[in-house]
């Protein structure tokens, strides 16, 4: 049984780490923990308001403005409460309010409940909002139809103002709609962004406006966010790497693929007059200046950090800026082509101050390129984004290790905004698999569970119509892995364990019944599940995937029949997690069935995929005999499948995580898989191999602090792996916190 976290005190989490000062770390306090949700003092959700858009058919990638105006008394509050399809950002006399919608669904809305008041003033007021409807379908948004809808309320629950078709719209004039240039299809799209257009309709003026529709079709089932709205940190400190003149080779492709080939000179950053921006830098073009195209620079921001772009420059003459963001710089330039990783702002002659407070980046540098000959800059950067956590403060006596817990405690920071997250840098994207390792070491570091909770409900509302859950929540682009939906099993298990809640799992129960029948139902007469092939509703869309080493990340839409120990192995667990959770409800007929189901597919996945020569456990019924994985026989020795057979090839293996002298080939556990293999050893003889296993996590993460490393990688492979996209900051390996907090 996992151990239940620990009564500590709550420290904050200073997650600017301090650890390398010279490295130029600084702390930034997050707020303390919030113990239980503010009591509303508004009246049911949206009874004055109506969803809305501008008075023209909605397009993809559209930024639309909403202009209303309310009259406040003196000393009182004012709650707003707002909700659109697909991001806002609210500003109250020219002061931001709000920003950030929740990711939801098309037929499950969730709205936010902000106090405003610290931005209102008696009288009259002025609200602009502006939303960004992303239409275009990615891992990270299911399309809906545009809308906003929203509602502001005194202290009394009289409602100010509340949106309808006398709410005042028009198409932005700053953000540039309908370029619909993504980042990835996970992430979604980038942005362009026009100085000229900013006419400050947000304090002034109505230039453009006109009254509103009412947008239909939009879903009226509405849900309070149930987590913790993100907190906007201040200016990062960043310091200039790289600075120069540069050329663009080849005017075709983005300016992500133009920035990556572009002929780049070197010069000091201090010849140039800029090193950090406590103080405003020129830069200037010297020599040959007809032969570039402009001065670029890139700065470091010191750590992998995760927020809004943020910037003030001022140039002698309108002129263009391609931005660019990453974690990687080891040619001296960001992967800008390798994925979209940028955007473009066109400056105006003069000062151009910006905040972007719509798509977040996760990146440690950014680069500039600005088409001018001179330009002043009084700040470039980042202002992050982060949950409000309330950390806690590891000591044991190592530093190494209590450099990598806290190492891992930001790591699991960057991760974590609206929901968990993969990776900030490339993804951003909801995956039970990854979530998992999130919230299991989040219990520990945080002692946080309503994180955990929402992520669970989101994912309840990602069941597809063969039964299985999506690959992430909420997404329009989706290739289920099958042994991703078996892990709901076991986060919501744990959940209950580190919480004390059933509600959820009670609310949910029919749901974890169903999803399990999907699985059984493809019981052969061998005993073991067959994996999931072929079509669904027109599309080859399912992915057989373990992990990241050859033979186990399978292939998209696949169309192979056939048996694979892996998944049968996660069923396994599955049903054992299952069995715990009615247990937990009191169910304890199911509980009993669902054990004895698992100890019945335990001994069919031994009498087909153990081979009794090598004894070990082949992967796969068809394919790839004689290629074994340290992931197959960790998943077969954990479920219980190699109970009464000889284990000792498979400890061997286990314990090298690669062939071990055996002559035969075996794959070794990527790092977010080793939780499977070190949960197998342990609960086999938790003595022996607890200090192994701690003597493991100590060498590899120190290879990673070693490298650079301000957050942890998705593999030890790091920058260069998947086409030098790599990512530097990814959730699933913050494991360290989990095993230092149990083992020690």
């Amino acid at each position: 049984m996992i151990p239940t976290p620990p009564d500590t005190a709550c420290n904050f989490l200073h997650f600017r780490l301090d650890i390398f000062p010279e490295m130029g770390y600084h702390e930034t306090a997050i707020p303390a923990k919030i113990t239980k949700r503010e009591v509303s003092i508004m009246p049911q959700a949206f009874e004055k308001a109506v969803w809305i858009w501008r008075n023209a058919p909605a397009g993809r990638d559209e930024f639309c403005d909403f202009l209303t105006t309310f009259t406040a008394g003196a000393d009182t509050a004012c709650r707003l409460r707002i909700a659109a399809d697909s991001n806002y950002s609210v500003w109250i006399n020219g002061q931001l309010a709000a920003f950030g919608q929740y990711a939801d669904y098309p037929d499950y809305k969730v709205y936010d409940e902000v106090d405003v008041t610290a931005c209102t003033h008696p009288g009259e007021n002025r609200m602009a909002i502006t939303v960004w409807h992303y239409g275009v379908a990615s891992q990270t948004y299911a399309p809906g139809e545009a809308g906003l809808i929203f509602e502001l309320a005194d202290a009394d629950g009289n409602i100010l103002t509340a949106s309808g078709t006398d709410t005042l719209s028009r198409l932005s004039r700053d953000y540039i709609s309908g370029r619909c240039d993504p980042i990835s299809s996970q992430l979604g799209l980038t942005y362009h962004y026009n100085m000229h257009g900013d006419d400050g309709f947000r304090t002034a003026g109505t230039d453009g406006f006109a009254p509103s529709r009412a947008a239909e079709g939009i879903s009226v089932d509405f849900h309070l966010r149930p987590n913790r709205k993100l907190t906007l940190e201040p200016r990062l400190p960043s310091r200039v790497t790289l600075a120069g003149q540069f050329r663009y080779m080849t005017e075709e492709g983005t300016p992500g693929t133009r920035m990556q080939s572009a002929a780049l000179t070197y010069r000091n950053p201090c010849d140039m007059g800029a090193t950090d921006f406590s103080a405003p830098a020129t830069l200037k073009m010297t020599g040959d200046t007809a032969f570039f195209d402009g001065i670029y620079f890139t700065v470091d921001l010191g750590t992998e950090s995760a927020g809004f772009l943020d910037f003030d420059i001022e140039v002698p003459a309108d002129c263009r800026l391609d931005v660019g963001f990453g974690e990687h710089l080891k040619d001296g330039r960001l992967r800008t082509a390798v994925r979209g990783f940028w955007c473009d702002v066109q400056l105006k002659a003069g000062r151009n101050t910006y905040l972007h407070t719509f798509r977040r980046f996760g990146c440690r540098y950014l680069q500039f390129f600005l088409h001018t000959t001179e330009a002043t800059v009084h700040y470039a950067g980042l202002r992050p984004t982060t949950y409000p956590l309330c950390a806690k403060e590891y000591r044991c006596g190592n530093l190494l290790r209590e450099t990598i817990y806290k190492v891992c405690q930001n790591t699991l920071l960057q991760c974590l905004h609206e929901h968990y997250e993969d990776c900030p840098w490339r993804e951003q994207a909801l995956y039970t698999m990854d979530s998992r390792n999130q919230m299991l070491c989040g219990y520990y570091a945080f002692g946080e569970t309503q994180a955990a909770r929402a992520a669970l409900e989101l994912m309840t509302h990602g069941v597809r119509r063969d039964g299985l859950l999506m690959l992430c929540y909420p997404a329009g682009l989706d290739f289920p892995i099958p042994s991703f939906s078996c892990m709901f099993f076991v986060q919501m298990d744990e959940y209950i364990r580190h919480s004390g809640d059933t509600s959820l799992a009670a609310e949910h129960l029919p749901m974890l019944e169903n999803l399990m029948e999907t699985f059984l139902r493809r019981r052969q007469d061998s005993g073991v599940i067959e994996n999931f092939y072929g079509e669904f509703e027109g599309r080859r869309d399912y992915w057989n995937f373990y992990e990241w080493t050859p033979t186990m990340s399978g292939a998209f839409a696949e169309t192979s029949r056939r048996l694979e120990a892996p998944l049968n192995a996660f069923l396994s667990l599955a049903l054992r997690a299952l069995a715990n959770i009615c247990e937990a409800l009191g169910l304890q007929d199911k509980a009993a069935s669902y054990r004895a189901t698992s100890r019945t597919l335990n001994a069919a996945i031994a009498q087909v995929f153990f081979n009794p020569e090598t004894r070990l456990f082949e992967s796969f019924d068809c394919i790839h005999r004689g290629e074994y994985t340290v992931l197959t026989q960790s998943l077969c020795l954990l479920c219980g499948a190699a109970d009464g057979l000889d284990i000792s090839v498979m400890l061997r293996v286990m314990e090298a995580n690669g062939p071990a002298d055996t002559g035969l080939c075996v794959y070794p556990n990527t790092l977010s898989m080793n939780a499977f293999r070190f949960d197998a050893l342990l609960a086999l003889d938790r003595s022996r191999y607890a200090p192994l296993i701690l003597a493991e996590i100590d060498r590899e993460y120190l290879y990673m602090l070693r490298e650079g490393a301000t957050s942890f990688w998705e593999t030890i492979c790091g920058a260069d792996d998947f086409g030098d996209a790599g990512s530097l900051c990814h959730g699933w390996s913050a494991l360290p916190v989990y095993y230092y907090e149990t083992l020690q």
